[in-house]
Order: structure tokens, then C-alpha cells, then sequence
């Protein structure tokens, strides 16, 4: 059954493809980004936090979830710059594909498109959050960068700045594009935080237990960047595994993370966060719009997005 919120996100993705014009060799890089098509879900949050408030999905709302999505697709081109990862969504890298200076200027090309599309919505809030939103994301990367996160504290920091922040922010645009109070977008932000913090939680597991086709990316990604992410911190200081731990062999590594019961620890705070989040959408009026966020809340556990 073909839902509103399926409809939208149709015209979003066609929104997308309208902005993301260009002419010659630039052209050619830009239809290859649009090639990688992802499963949508900074737009569908946007879209949904907008059910949920009641509001109208009208041309503001496609502007604003095409934007987030461009933002999203821009930070993973840069990101893979920085890892140099091989492939992503099943293609290779843009980096690999047209070589590091186009991606980055690719990159760039998005975000300058996110924000045109942002400046086209008439409530100014929009384009104050995603600035916000941008600004705190480059921050954590440069900070992993010069001082990587080697301790749960600044584990939590690292995680909320590149994962929670932009999908806290998608749901706080739903009330804002509906203008609800700041109380009530105070809450939809926390419930994105929430499953922001519950999917990088679970992609920090699936780096050493996943597949390769519900990620993404490949396993073993972050270990082959010498990431430390929570399995390995708490394997760390538990002194499971050495400082090093990355010169070593990934299978030797993710089996002591298994055996010792790392992964199954760290994926039950996901499981909390979770709950949590759907705890929050509970507290709403029951509708289908309300539903379907906690159904999509719940698929992050099965990473069936």
C-alpha cells in the first residue's frame, strides 16, 4: 500500500535529481552521486515529524527533506575522502571514481545545494537549525582527526556530533516547519538524538558483525581506519586488547569482541536508546504517522531501512 509519506518521498528524490544539474564532466560526476541512492531516512523523519504535528506536506517540506538528504550525501562524499573508504551503497567511492579534489568540490556542491533549497522555505528556522546542524558535525570530524575520541566520554560527544545532531535536527524541522512551540521540538530533537545515538551504537557493532549489504559499506571499515569506536574503547579498558589493537588481525579482534560479550553490551544500548525514543513518540496522540516513526525506530535494530 502506497502511503502520503511514500508519495512524498518520491517527489523528494525528484527534487533532488532537479537540483543536482550541472553541465560537461561536472554533470557526469553529478549523475553518479544520484546513482547511490539512500534509504532516505533524514528525509522521512522530516516528512513523518511533519505528520505527526499535523502539518501539511506542501513544497516547503519537500525543500527542507531534499535538503537534509543533500546534506547527509555530502557529509559520507567528505567522509569517505577522509577514510578513503572503497565503497559506499554498493558503488565505489566518489573519491575512488572521479579522484579526491572532485569529490571534495562534489561535496561542496551539495551542501551549496542544500542550502538554495533551504532559502526556499518561507520559516527562516529551517536554514538557523541545518547551519547549526552543519557546524557541529564539522566540528566532531575535525576533532576525531586531531584528538580521536579514546574514552567513552568523548566517545558520547563524537557520536552525538556526527550521527545524533543532523537526525535530531530533521525532527526538530518537523516542528518547526509546523510552528510548534519549542517545547514540543525540544522533544521530537531528543527522540532524533535518540536514534541517532541507537544507529551509530548498532554501526559500531555491525563493523565487526555485519553484512555488507544491509550496511552499506564494508565490515571492518572502521577497523582498517583505526577507529576507535565504543567495542573497542570498552575492549580497552577492560584490557581485552592492546593500544594497538589495529596493527593486529581484524579476525583476532572482533573475536575477542564477540567472545567476551562486547558487541552484545554495546548493541543493548542501542536497544536502549530505542526504547527510549519510542517512549517519547508515545507520549503523542496515537496516529499513523506516529506509528510508522516507531516502526522505523524498531528497524534500526534490524538495520531494515
Amino acid at each position: 500500500m502506497i502511503t502520503q509519506s511514500d508519495q512524498v518521498l518520491s517527489t523528494i528524490e525528484e527534487r533532488i535529481s532537479e537540483v543536482l544539474v550541472s553541465r560537461g564532466k561536472t554533470a557526469e560526476v553529478l549523475d553518479y552521486i544520484k546513482l547511490g541512492r539512500g534509504k532516505m531516512l533524514r528525509p522521512l523523519l522530516v516528512v513523518l515529524t511533519v505528520e505527526l504535528c499535523d502539518g501539511e506536506l506542501d513544497s516547503s517540506v519537500v525543500d527542507t527533506a531534499a535538503g537534509v538528504e543533500l546534506v547527509h550525501t555530502a557529509s559520507l562524499i567528505h567522509d569517505d575522502v577522509i577514510d578513503d573508504g572503497v565503497t559506499r551503497r554498493g558503488l565505489d567511492t566518489v573519491h575512488r571514481r572521479h579522484g579526491t579534489s572532485v569529490a571534495v568540490l562534489a561535496g561542496d556542491f551539495l551542501f551549496a545545494s542544500a542550502f538554495h533549497l533551504f532559502s526556499k522555505v518561507p520559516n527562516s528556522g529551517v536554514l538557523s537549525i541545518m547551519t547549526s546542524v552543519i557546524q557541529v558535525m564539522c566540528t566532531g570530524e575535525i576533532n576525531q582527526l586531531l584528538n580521536p575520541a579514546l574514552d567513552e566520554t568523548n566517545y558520547w560527544t563524537w557520536a552525538y556530533q556526527k550521527t545524533a545532531c543532523l537526525l535530531g535536527g530533521c525532527c526538530r524541522l518537523g516542528a518547526i516547519i509546523t510552528n510548534q512551540d519549542r517545547q514540543k521540538g525540544a522533544v521530537l530533537q531528543e527522540f532524533g538524538e535518540c536514534i541517532g545515538l541507537a544507529f551509530q551504537l548498532t554501526d559500531d557493532v555491525l563493523d565487526y558483525r555485519g553484512h555488507n549489504d544491509k550496511m552499506g559499506k564494508k565490515r571492518g571499515t572502521d577497523f582498517k581506519s583505526r577507529v576507535w569506536t565504543l567495542p573497542t574503547i570498552r575492549a580497552y579498558q577492560q584490557g581485552l586488547i592492546p593500544f594497538t589493537w589495529y596493527d593486529g588481525d581484524f579476525e583476532v579482534i572482533q573475536n575477542v569482541l564477540e567472545k567476551e560479550g562486547i558487541l552484545d553490551e554495546v548493541w543493548g544500548l542501542a536497544e536502549g536508546y530505542v526504547n527510549r525514543a519510542v517512549g517519547i513518540i508515545d507520549q503523542f496522540p496515537n496516529s499513523r504517522a506516529g506509528d510508522d516513526i516507531i516502526d522505523l525506530s524498531r528497524a534500526i535494530l534490524t538495520r531494515e531501512l
